[in-house]
């Protein structure tokens, strides 16, 4: 088990007001998962809806917040849903000069990252499907416990390396982050897999 520092600043609280009902929902959602098992598909289906809204413009998002909303209070029929779901694409054209948000997800999704994990306030990281998350976070104390995980013993290691083969949507996820952040000189997971390795 490794320690994992509290961050000295929040982005949970510094998040824009209209994010703020987002990611309780995203946090409540991971608090609902019974262990890290659960929690890793909960979070990536989450992420996957960040996803997805960054790629939307304005109208668009607006229309699909609508039907995430409309899906989580069950007031939604399943013709609606489908009438929303038109709705986008149909705007695909209408509007297809307006650009979406200029901040890169692979900046986006880091501080979602480290928000949800932030209110999640965990002592220590136990596990690969853990570990997986914190190595994603936009907080440099999250990342630093869990590049510890993975130096601490060589099953750690192991686990996360056979937690990437397994689940090419999270691979797929973690390469895109950690790839941008080599290229920044950011971080570098890489380096403690090699320490375990010798150890």
């Amino acid at each position: 088990m490794t320690a994992i520092a509290k961050p000295p600043d929040s982005l949970y609280d510094t998040a824009p007001d209209e994010l703020v009902p987002v990611l309780e929902s995203m946090v409540q959602a991971v608090q609902a998962s019974a262990n890290w098992k659960t929690r890793k598909k909960t979070l990536m289906e989450a992420l996957m809806v960040v996803e997805t809204m960054t790629a939307l413009n304005t109208h668009q998002k607006e229309i699909f917040e609508g039907l995430v909303k409309g899906i989580e209070d069950g007031s939604l029929s399943e013709e609606e849903a489908k009438e929303a779901i038109s709705a986008i694409s149909a705007t695909d054209d209408a509007e297809s000069d307006e650009k979406p948000d200029a901040i890169p997800l692979t900046e986006i999704l880091p501080i979602f990252i480290g928000a949800i994990l932030e209110r999640l306030d965990e002592p220590e990281i136990v596990c690969a499907e853990q570990v997986a998350f914190y190595l994603l976070s936009a907080h440099p104390e999250h990342f630093e416990a869990a590049e510890a995980w993975l130096q601490a013993d060589f099953k750690n290691s192991k686990a996360f390396k056979k937690l990437l083969r397994a689940d090419r949507r999270y691979a797929g996820l973690f390469e895109l982050i950690i790839d941008t952040s080599n290229t920044e000189g950011e971080r570098d997971p890489a380096k403690g897999e090699e320490n375990a390795n010798k150890g």
